[in-house]
């Protein structure tokens, strides 16, 4: 066993403890104060490094070799839980009604911290400064972004950083492979809220009123013809309709009905185009049958693109631990991720560690009552993190 993967060894039974001790207490976005300090609790003492928090509300870093010459590199984990009911059984199950960490961003902060300890203990081997990034309010709270308009990448400027994502980007996909894709690799998105008005009336009276049940009906037919009759079908795009909400009584007409739901696209172009589109058509039909609408149809995480030259140095990391045909190419994924905040300002690698065990089928996906981390990703990841660090700087001039 190498030194490294020794000293990993050493501490990951730590680390899932800590793992677990942060699924107990799952945190929301933007109120991730007491996950900082159980990681802040972890990590102790780290020999040449300086802690920022409060960055972007309630993010955190760590700087290792502010003062070394060369490119820096960022290392990412997202902390933030999600609202809902946990259902996993799991002996370290959520503690606190109606939040649970159902996307594995307690394992996520689990690994970056675990890579801080061993860190510490290579600092004179740095070749450029490393910045790891605690992330608040992944879950749709743009944390990502709060962090860059507080100047994360800066001071030392950050040349690229680097994700990953457990599960992803198929609960099926066996434990010990790594999954990417080149180029544009996770959706854009938007949401959007439209209100349908009219009069309302008595349900055995339709033909006195205007029925905004029957207006949105038709509003929702025609938003999921958007894509299948203007969007290249080479493209990739989604418009979904997730909520549809009106009336009280079985015979009353309501004099509302509100729509809501998601669009996404792979391309930043289509997603502004599907953005004025739904605007457009929903005004159009509404007017058609006499109805008015209230519209909000907002853009929201940018289109995630990996860099070719993050990718390339990624897969020299790999390569040098004898590794490199553990990469497997996927399909883009039509899920948000505001690592792409990040990787609009540097280039940026997003990856995923699938996390099905080689002998089961499946497991629970993202965002599944019954998900829980796997544990065996945890050394796996801390060890990706440590030799990115590690090695970044001297690949990335080379």
């Amino acid at each position: 066993m190498d030194t490294i993967a020794a000293e990993i060894n050493a501490i990951v039974d730590e680390v899932r403890a800590l793992r677990h001790d942060l699924h107990r207490h799952p945190e929301l976005a933007y109120e991730e104060h007491e996950t900082v300090a159980r990681v802040k609790a972890f990590m102790g003492s780290l020999t040449g490094a300086e802690i920022q928090t409060g960055i972007g509300g309630t993010g955190m870093t760590v700087l290792f070799g502010k003062e070394i010459e060369g490119p820096c590199v960022a290392l990412r984990a997202d902390m933030d839980a999600l609202a809902m009911e946990e259902e996993s059984g799991v002996e370290w199950s959520s503690t606190v009604p109606g939040k649970m960490h159902a996307c594995g961003h307690d394992g996520h902060t689990a690994m970056l911290a675990g890579a801080a300890r061993i860190l510490s203990r290579h600092v004179d081997s740095l070749q450029g400064p490393v910045k790891l990034i605690f992330q608040p309010a992944e879950e749709g709270g743009a944390g990502g972004l709060a962090m860059c308009e507080a100047g994360v990448l800066k001071d030392p400027a950050v040349s690229a950083i680097f994700g990953l994502h457990n599960n992803l980007p198929d609960p099926s996909m066996k434990i010990g492979s790594l999954a990417y894709t080149s180029g544009a690799a996770m959706a854009g998105t938007g949401t959007f809220d439209i209100e349908v008005l009219s009069s309302g009336g008595h349900a055995a009276f339709p033909h006195r009123c205007v029925d905004p049940v029957y207006v949105g009906a038709c509003i929702v037919e025609q938003l999921h013809g958007i894509v299948s009759r203007m969007i290249d079908p080479i493209k990739s795009a989604v418009i979904t309709v997730t909520r549809f909400e009106a009336g009280s009584a079985y015979n009353i007409i309501p004099s509302k009905a509100v729509l809501r739901g998601t669009f996404r696209a792979l391309d930043r172009t289509i997603l502004e185009m599907l953005q004025e589109t739904i605007t457009k058509r929903a005004t159009e039909v509404a007017r058609a049958h006499g109805a008015e609408v209230r519209i909000r149809c907002e853009l929201g995480y940018p289109v995630l693109v990996n860099d070719a030259k993050a990718e390339d140095t990624f897969r020299r990391v790999l390569a040098e631990l004898g590794q490199a045909d553990r990469m497997v190419e996927v399909q883009p994924n039509m899920g948000g991720e505001d690592f792409a905040y990040f990787a609009r300002q540097v280039p940026g690698f997003f990856y995923f560690l699938p996390a099905c065990p080689v002998d089961q089928d499946s497991v629970h996906g993202c965002h599944h009552p019954s998900f829980d981390f796997n544990d065996d990703l945890l050394a796996d990841g801390i060890r990706l993190h440590v030799e990115t660090a590690l090695q970044f700087a001297r690949l990335w001039k080379t």
